[in-house]
Parts: structure tokens; sequence; C-alpha cells
């Protein structure tokens, strides 16, 4: 699966999916989020990046 792939497969499962700039915004599934904390993005060696704002660790994220 190819990291496009991977970023669609992913934004699947989560809800408020935006785009912002070249990646996208959602609500965080890790917490009781009301705001788009999530961010979601390539980096420039292929690898999906994910950064909760309010400080979710990614593991958490991937495992709701």
């Amino acid at each position: 699966m190819n990291e496009s792939e991977l970023i669609e497969s992913l934004i699947a499962r989560l809800d408020k999916v935006r785009r912002n700039g070249k990646g996208y915004l959602a609500r965080c599934p890790a917490h009781e989020d009301k705001e788009n904390s999530l961010s979601i993005n390539t980096g420039d060696d292929g690898r999906v990046l994910m950064k909760c704002f309010a400080g979710c660790r990614t593991e958490d994220i991937l495992n709701r």
C-alpha cells in the first residue's frame, strides 16, 4: 500500500475531515474533540505523519 492509499484508508475512519494545504485536518478519535485537532500529512520521505494538537499519542489515535 502506498502512502496515498494509506492516508485515504486512515481518513475514511475519521470524522469531519477537511483538506488543509497538502494534508488533512480531522477530529481526533482519541479524545472528545469539538474542533479538528488532528493533522494528517505525508513527510518528505513518504511517511504518513499525524499530530494531535491536544497532545494525544499516535498509538492512542490508531487504536481507536
